[in-house]
Parts: C-alpha cells; structure tokens; sequence
C-alpha cells in the first residue's frame, strides 16, 4: 500500500511540475527555450523564463519579438551578450578565460580518481628477509 501512495505522490509531483513548467499561451514555447539559456539580470540564480522581474519579462518580450522578424537563437544571444556581457550566459562559452571552468571539475575528477587509486592499489609485501629481522629483532632481550 505504501509504494502504491509512494508513486502516486511521485506522478502527482511530475505532473505538477510540468504543468508549471510550460510557458503561457501568450509566448511560444520557443522564447522559452532561449530565456532558459539567459540569466535574470536582476534576479540571483534565476533564467529570464523562471523570474517574474520586470527585466525579465521584457527579455521575454524582446525574444518574441526577434524570432518574429527572423533572427536566430545565437543572433538573439549575441545581442544580449552585446547588452550585457558574456555572463548572461548560462553555460560560458569554452574558451578563453571560462575554458577553465569547464577543463578544471574533469582535471580535479582525474586526479581524485588517481589518487584514490593510488591509495587503495594493493601494497607490496614486504621480503621475507625483513621480516625475519623483524622477528628476530622483537624475540631478543633489549640491551
């Protein structure tokens, strides 16, 4: 009985979400899209299609208003990277400075992946020469 409400609340959850999700009638699924690739310019954390702010919305309005005269997803981008600088974008583009940004999480995985590795890779045992030293050493009186 418990997974039964388990996955209700899981499907009512999902379909909730969707439902909020999609844009209203009055702008195209589109417009969407592109302000998902666009940060709020007021708002911290925000894409211009999940803020209310009135920048956003005017962003909105502005994408609509591109993709009816024809322009493209990367010709609206560029203008309002032109607007406003290269950080409202959502993913940086890679290379230059940002590259980083994507190079350095896979150097630091490939390195934490070697170290740990090189932590738990089987030791070497030692010679049974040292050991029998070892053994010998512990058995006699100390001096």
């Amino acid at each position: 009985m418990r997974v039964w409400a388990l996955l209700f609340f899981l499907a009512l959850g999902a379909w909730a979400q969707e439902n909020l999700a999609s844009p209203p009638p009055d702008l195209s699924p589109e417009v969407f899209a592109i302000a998902r690739e666009l940060r709020c310019p007021v708002c911290q954390g925000e894409s211009a299609a999940e803020s209310n702010s009135g920048v956003a919305v005017e962003m909105r309005r502005i994408i609509a208003e591109m993709l009816q005269e024809g322009k493209t997803e990367e010709e609206i981008k560029a203008f309002f990277v032109d607007r406003y600088g290269e950080w409202i974008l959502y993913e940086p583009p890679r290379r230059g400075v940002t590259l980083w940004v994507w190079v350095l999480p896979v150097l630091g995985l490939v390195l934490l992946g070697l170290g740990l590795l090189a932590y738990f890779r089987p030791k070497k045992p030692l010679p049974p020469e040292l050991l029998e030293e070892a053994e010998r050493r512990l058995k006699e009186p100390p001096a």
